[in-house]
Formats: structure tokens, sequence, C-alpha cells
């Protein structure tokens, strides 16, 4: 005769099956466990469902532009949406807050260099004192702050080439 299994025993065993298929490594922002420039890790998480979702959305959009590169806009610069204009080449390291941490560096450096990044991450792991480090306060930043008349400027453009009205 089969026996029912108690709930106890269903939750045990629920246990023992996720232990096993648990992760080993955490992937967080910057991990730097890929070669992706922009690293993004979209991560939902339901407890009553006991399930998360973790998905390294950067190499997903890496394979993405290969089958639809007619999709994706690699541009070779950055956009200050503040000032409603593109900034060409790299800015220098400005946080007054934290050093630079090391996957942007290494991204920085191979960007700068036009190296690979697996060999800029292999030479510079071994010089890590050289990364740029936090700003003293009230020492600057790269480029001053905008405006509140460049924002406003630049949200009108922003919105007026969407075709709204202002």
């Amino acid at each position: 005769m089969k026996k029912e299994a108690s709930l106890n025993e269903l939750q045990a065993m629920q246990e023992a099956i996720a232990y096993e298929t648990l992760p080993d490594i955490h992937w967080i922002y910057g991990d730097d466990l890929c070669d992706c420039t922009f690293q993004r890790i979209g991560d939902w998480t339901n407890p009553y469902l006991g399930q998360t979702l973790r998905v390294r959305l950067c190499c997903i959009w890496a394979e993405l532009r290969k089958m639809f590169p007619q999709f994706v806009q690699v541009i070779p610069a950055s956009f200050d949406s503040n000032r409603n204009q593109w900034v060409v080449g790299t800015l220098p390291w400005d946080s007054e807050e934290i050093d630079m941490p090391l996957p942007i560096w290494y991204r920085q450096i191979a960007e700068q260099t036009g190296r690979s990044l697996a060999s800029v991450r292999e030479e510079y792991s071994k010089r890590t004192e050289e990364r740029p480090k936090k700003l003293r306060p009230g020492t600057g930043k790269s480029r001053p702050p905008p405006t509140e008349d460049e924002i406003l400027k630049a949200r009108r453009e922003q919105l007026l080439a969407a075709g709204y009205n202002v």
C-alpha cells in the first residue's frame, strides 16, 4: 500500500532538491563574470512561489545584437541627457564616494587602448593599486554639473524630438 508523504516530508524533499541546484555564485551588477561592456543583471524573486529568476541581460543583449544588428545601436559616445548632447571619449573617474570599481576600470582601459578586455584584466589585476581613487570632497568633478536652464532646455528638446508640442 502506497503511503502519502506528509507536508513536512514534502518540504524536506523540496529543500534537498533546491540545495543541490542552488547556484554557487550569486550574480550581481559589476561582478565581472562576463566580458560585456554594460553588465546588467535582472533579478526577480517571489518568496511565495519559492523561486528566483536571475538573468544576465547583458549577455542576452549581446546575442540579440548578433541576431538583429538593425535593432541595436552601439554608439562611440556617451549621451548627457541633462544637456541633450553626445560626449565623445572617456571621462576621468570623479567620484567622491568610492574608488573606481575594477570591472569599470578594466573596461575603460580596454576602450582607451583598443586592447581586449581579457588582456587588460590579466595585466591590470596585478596592478589594482593604480586604479583611480575617489576624489577628496570638494576637489571638483571632471565636468561642472548642468545648470537648471541646461536641464530644462534639454528636456524641451527631447520632448520636441518625440513629437510633443511644448
